[in-house]
């Protein structure tokens, strides 16, 4: 299907992943999307113009674009008259609001932020129908244009907690995602009574409503086409006595999505007690810190995701008369429920049994003294009974101390579970989990439970080899069986070690080299490791991370210090160990074999060489052709970069933090586009401030560089205060005209 719409599509449509692609695409071409943008070169992003009737330009892009790219495709945006949707998902997209004001045709804009000064433009495109962006501090007067554009049908402005402009005249709008109730006329409650087709509705501020009369002036219940609904208070810890402005927020009966936040009310609302938005499939209820009990949520017939957070005064699900009643299931939680997610609940201590339908389960900072176990529903036929569980998580509950007895023995419900996290319970002890049974178990974390004792016939259950994902590390007796496993998963493809005090080394050769999947992994914290063992071995390993285990570092450093030629030999290309990201405590465990030997490495990330004086320049010099990224943090006894930072012909970003004894620099790069030291000696300061000086002309060729409470943009210098006040749009306009002088 994909290649028929392709086929038909072909002259209209494109969607661009490489330059070279737009040398083969005819100039009839109306809907354009781009990917990897930020790979492409600012001519080749020219080469755009040739589509003379665009009406779309999608831009899908995460990394930052270099300023010449980002400004030829400006004037790509800006010479499409004819554009009806604009969507870049771009770091700094502010400076394409320049030219909207000028783009009439305009139906559609998505982008991270619109500076203040040209709101007004936007507000003069009278076609336009969706309006999405996340700029904050916009002001008020600025912002007001806005209620002019009476075709809005879709309109997110602002981070959370903003959108104030008024919208009774926006009739149109069927989607209003951030709306802030103010006291003041135009942006009272009451402002959205006349919006009767709206979809989906954000409402912030909710405090500002006075009494229940105001509450219903907002005619919610009327709004028959409003599928997802979310309320939020801004002041929780006050404690509302009038319950009837909740009631009198009741939604149409239709409504889907319900989110209510930051309620500082003492009752759950009547609606929600009685199930009269018994159309419900979602339902979140966050922060409302008063309350006490949630009611029996079983005739929500509907309800597929549940969430609870930050309740601490919760302590019961459905009232006890309600169990009394029957002993079904159906009562407390809905048949249909698929995703239970309780958080920061630290009053409850049981939880109802369970749906079978149950697919996700998460409890964070729950005080239970009980795990659950999943339910039989009275009504339940033989086709009911497969299971649908693929994710348990539980994390950080104190009190909890057993497994046993809880849903991970029903081994009914363990043969489709993927995900299975136990991590920070420091009180756990016994927990039989039946690994047998998990034959589709993909991730598994066990962390930070010190008491946990070795399962029954720990040596019969064995990690199944399906999965791609292990983190162990602080947890008891489990920690060896586990870490013993390791050569039967070949699919492995992340590896995290955390506190592994039974660790003396890293596993050996013949492990290894059966994990022909592993590409990542972390070390941390393992405080008696020595030795990286046959890590050598692992011919698909892309990033490894080692922070906080003092004996490698220990032996690392002896390397450095009692060797005067540790450095001497050059390796040259050939190695087979090729890892692309390395991130460290300190920089001699470059000294350690096999990473000694690398020569592929394109990021390197230091944090914490607070004793390093120096860097391993043979071991930069090895890598000369292919390091992009060098960051280094907590230098302070780092006194000098070494001179060969010259020949590193791919390095694109360097990054100093804390380089106080720094008082000069190397000749750096002609590949360098952005330098960033943001502490130094303050004669590096004051000789880079100097014009003239041989320390400007070694940073002079670079783009983007701060050094102390000094930036300069194209060589062009600005304090620290004046650069703030820059906006990004006029920082990639001045780099623009830069770089054409």
């Amino acid at each position: 299907m994909h290649e028929l719409a392709s086929n038909v599509s072909t002259g209209e449509c494109a969607r661009i992943v490489d330059p070279v692609q737009l040398q083969d695409e005819k100039y009839t071409v109306r809907h354009l999307c781009i990917v990897n943008i930020h790979s492409f070169s600012a001519d080749e992003v020219k080469k755009i113009s040739h589509f003379k009737n665009l009406r779309t330009i999608i831009i899908d892009c995460m990394p930052p674009l270099e300023n010449d790219t980002l400004c030829a495709l400006q004037m790509i945006v800006e010479t499409s008259k004819s554009l009806r949707l604009f969507h870049a998902q771009l770091w700094s997209a502010s400076c394409f609001a320049v030219n909207f004001g000028n783009l009439k045709h305009l139906r559609y804009i998505c982008v991270s932020s619109i500076p203040q000064d040209k709101i007004c433009g936007v507000a003069r495109l009278y076609h336009l129908m969706v309006l999405h962006h996340g700029s904050s501090g916009t002001k008020i007067d600025e912002a007001r244009y806005l209620g002019n554009l009476e075709g809005l049908r879709y309109v997110s402005y602002g981070v959370p907690g903003f959108g104030n402009f008024p919208i009774s005249r926006l009739t149109s709008l069927q989607e209003l995602r951030n709306y802030r109730v103010e006291e003041r006329t135009c942006n009272q409650i009451s402002a959205i009574g006349s919006l009767r087709d709206l979809r989906r509705l954000g409402l912030q501020g909710l405090e500002n409503v006075k009494n229940w009369e105001e509450a219903k002036n907002a005619k919610l219940k009327e709004k028959q086409y409003l599928n997802s609904l979310f309320m939020e208070w801004s002041t929780p810890d006050q404690i509302m006595t009038d319950n009837l402005v909740l009631d009198h927020l009741e939604p149409h009966v239709n409504i889907r999505e319900l989110q209510i936040v930051g309620y500082p009310g003492l009752k759950i609302p009547s609606w929600i007690e009685n199930c009269s938005v018994r159309n419900l499939i979602s339902l979140k209820l966050i922060s409302c810190i008063n309350w006490d009990y949630i009611p029996s949520l079983g005739q929500l017939v509907l309800l597929k995701l549940l969430m609870l957070d930050n309740l601490p005064k919760l302590r019961q699900i459905g009232r006890s008369s309600d169990m009394s009643k029957s002993s079904s299931m159906e009562l407390l939680l809905p048949q249909s429920l698929n995703t239970l997610e309780v958080s920061k609940c630290q009053e409850l201590r049981e939880l109802p049994l369970l749906p079978p339908s149950l697919i996700s389960l998460k409890i964070q900072d729950v005080w239970l003294t009980k795990f659950p176990i999943i339910g039989k529903v009275s009504s339940e036929s033989i086709e009911s009974k497969s299971s649908k569980l693929i994710d348990v998580t539980v994390t950080s509950c104190a009190h909890l101390t057993s497994l046993e007895g809880s849903l991970l023995e029903q081994k009914l419900y363990m043969g489709t579970l993927r995900v299975l996290t136990i991590v920070d319970c420091k009180h756990l002890e016994s927990a039989s989990i039946p690994f047998e049974e998990m034959k589709q178990l993909k991730e598994l974390a066990v962390m930070q439970c010190p008491k946990l004792r070795t399962m029954r016939d720990a040596k019969d259950k064995l990690v199944p080899s399906s999965l791609r994902e292990l983190a162990i590390g602080g947890c008891g007796d489990l920690e060896i069986p586990l870490l013993g496993s390791l050569q039967l998963l070949t699919n492995l493809s992340r590896l995290e070690l955390q506190n592994c005090s039974s660790l003396l080394s890293l596993p050996s050769a013949d492990v290894f080299k059966s994990l022909r999947s592993l590409q990542n992994i972390y070390v941390m914290r393992c405080e008696n490791i020595s030795s990286l063992g046959g890590l050598g071995s692992l011919s698909s390993l892309q990033h490894l991370a080692i922070s906080n285990c003092n004996k490698l570092t220990e032996a690392g450093s002896s390397l450095l210090s009692g060797s005067g030629d540790a450095e001497e030999h050059l390796v040259e290309p050939g190695n087979s160990l090729r890892i692309s990201s390395l991130s460290f405590d300190l920089p001699s465990l470059l000294l350690h074999e096999p990473l000694k030997s690398l020569c592929h490495t394109e990021y390197l990330f230091i944090n914490g060489c607070s004793e390093t004086k120096s860097l391993p320049e043979r071991w930069l010099l090895q890598n000369r052709s292919s390091l992009r990224h060098l960051s280094i943090l907590k230098a302070e006894s780092l006194e000098s970069l070494p001179p060969s930072m010259q020949d590193l012909c791919s390095l694109k970003s360097l990054d100093l933090d804390g380089a106080l004894l720094l008082r000069s620099l190397p000749y750096l790069p002609s590949s360098l586009k952005n330098l960033s030291i943001r502490e130094c000696h303050p004669d590096l300061e004051k000789k880079i401030t100097k014009h003239g000086s041989p320390e400007l002309n070694k940073i002079a060729h670079i783009p983007d560089v701060t050094i102390g409470g000094w930036h300069f943009l194209m060589g062009k210098k600005f304090s620290r205060e004046a650069y703030h006040k820059l906006s990004d749009s006029d920082r990639n306009r001045f780099m623009s005209e830069s770089s054409l002088h």
